[in-house]
């Protein structure tokens, strides 16, 4: 790695003197001479603008919050225990982020100091893990804090970072919001030169990574060894339900420019519901009883918040957004879905065929089982711009929210939060409605029998009209 970067300057380096060798030489004396020293100038300018880009340039830090000594004084002594266990130095900094992982990174803001090392890790481990799981799953991360601070090591992962960093400008969020529009030809050619370097690079970067984590794995293999294997296994898990909490419960939230604020306590719901679904209840209750590693934190709720809101600014679009407790996020996010997604229905079902009519479960109901195979349409037809309102799947989704507003609006029904499914609409009871079964036999089969008389039971006129939003 050192190889390639100094060769990569001796070569830069060296093209530079020998054009200014020949354009001193011939300089004056005839036209050649004098576009050599115009050329000479032009390409020490270029390289003198990408050696600047790779020296200033800093790639900054993965989106993390901070976890202080003053937060989390347990958290430190155990990371500072295993280090000693491993007769590393101890990270000089912990942070936490939303993610399903953990990795060492180093801090190198302050350009005339020592990179401080960083232990990045991940926020669902963190809360699902035992604390004896936690400490085995970092023991090889902690392990590499070694080959950190060897001043080659270090010196290599900064080089990479920064061509990576000029290379890949909008990877690494390094380009500012708004640049002039002329300089972007500029901004090209230090670009340019950096991935050249970075293909250059590459190998070598790939087989020194690969060595320090063959050390620091098997530094690091005797440390808690039996409960190795059980956190790789919980780590699995936690991977499982942290997707279907993001996927079925931040993102409809984010869309509405909102976001949970407790993504952690939902991670921490969503494994035990996944765990008790697939009858691991007798191994999961007695790892229960030992101490979660969310308790070495001394206000899991506040780093809770922390780590949403940054969840929200790293997975969703940009935008401005509200925190929404788990106990308001039916009212507040559910429901408003389910009556958006309830008038785009009635909206692209009026436009099939012109005719308006009133927004009532009746009405839809009977239009979609006239649009079965060899029944009787409409006279023009579903509108050609509408025919992907019409797709199954999507059908199937805002029919479910049409019935969902008919059943909430009787006040016999409410939405409710299901940590693995996502929105559910459940009775005063907490019972969950099989709507997906229901509403499909309805829109696949054209069978609407048993959802008329589910509807019937639970008080639903089916020729009520429903409040839609949108």
């Amino acid at each position: 790695m050192l190889r390639v970067r100094t060769g990569a300057i001796l070569c830069a380096l060296g093209a530079i003197a020998l054009l200014w060798t020949g354009a001193t030489r011939s300089s004056g004396q005839n036209l050649p001479g004098t576009v050599l020293t115009v050329l000479a100038a032009g390409l020490s300018l270029l390289i003198a603008w990408a050696a600047l880009g790779l020296v200033l340039v800093r790639k900054p830090r993965s989106g993390s919050v901070p976890l202080p000594v003053e937060d989390a004084p347990e958290f430190h002594r155990m990371v500072a225990g295993l280090a000693a266990d491993l007769d590393v130095p101890a990270p000089d900094e912990v942070r936490i982020c939303p993610e399903c992982d953990s990795w060492l990174e180093q801090d190198t803001r302050r350009p005339w100091s020592r990179p401080r090392t960083v232990l990045v890790v991940g926020a669902p481990f963190v809360w699902w893990l035992r604390v004896g799981e936690l400490r085995a799953l970092l023991a090889p991360v902690v392990a590499g804090t070694a080959p950190a601070t060897d001043p080659a090591i270090a010196s290599a992962r900064a080089w990479v970072r920064r061509l990576d960093a000029v290379a890949h400008p909008y990877a690494a969020r390094v380009r500012p919001p708004s640049a002039v529009p002329w300089t972007a030809p500029l901004r090209r050619v230090p670009r340019a030169f950096a991935r050249q370097l970075v293909d250059l690079s590459r190998g070598p970067a790939e087989v020194m990574e690969r060595d320090v984590a063959a050390w620091a794995s098997a530094r690091a293999q005797e440390i808690d060894a039996p409960l190795r294997a059980t956190a790789h296994e919980q780590v699995g898990l936690a991977y499982a339900g942290w997707d279907r909490l993001l996927t079925r419960l931040a993102a409809p939230a984010w869309d509405l420019g909102r976001y949970p604020d407790a993504l952690m306590a939902g991670v921490v719901a969503a494994l035990t519901e996944l765990s008790q679904r697939d009858r691991l209840a007798d191994v999961f209750g007695a790892r229960l009883a030992e101490r979660p590693a969310c308790d070495l934190l001394v206000d899991p709720a506040r780093v809770d918040a922390r780590v949403s809101r940054l969840a929200a600014d790293i997975f969703a679009d940009d935008g401005e957004r509200r925190p929404v407790g788990w106990e308001d996020y039916p009212g507040e996010v559910i429901e408003p879905i389910w009556r958006t997604r309830a008038s785009v229905l009635v909206d692209a079902l009026d436009a099939s065929d012109g005719r308006r009519g009133p927004a009532n479960v009746g009405r839809v109901l009977d239009r979609i089982r006239d649009r079965a195979p060899g029944a009787r349409r409409g006279r023009s037809g579903p509108a050609r711009h509408d025919a992907a309102a019409f797709d199954p799947e999507h059908m199937t989704d805002h029919v479910i929210a049409l019935v969902a507003c008919a059943a909430v609006d009787t006040g016999r029904m409410h939405a409710a939060v299901d940590w693995l499914d996502g929105a559910v609409l459940a009775d005063t009871g907490d019972r969950v409605a099989d709507l997906p079964g229901l509403v499909g036999r309805a829109v696949d089969d054209h069978d609407d029998v048993p959802l008329r008389t589910w509807l019937d039971g639970i008080g639903v006129r089916t020729g009520e009209p429903i409040r839609l939003g949108g």
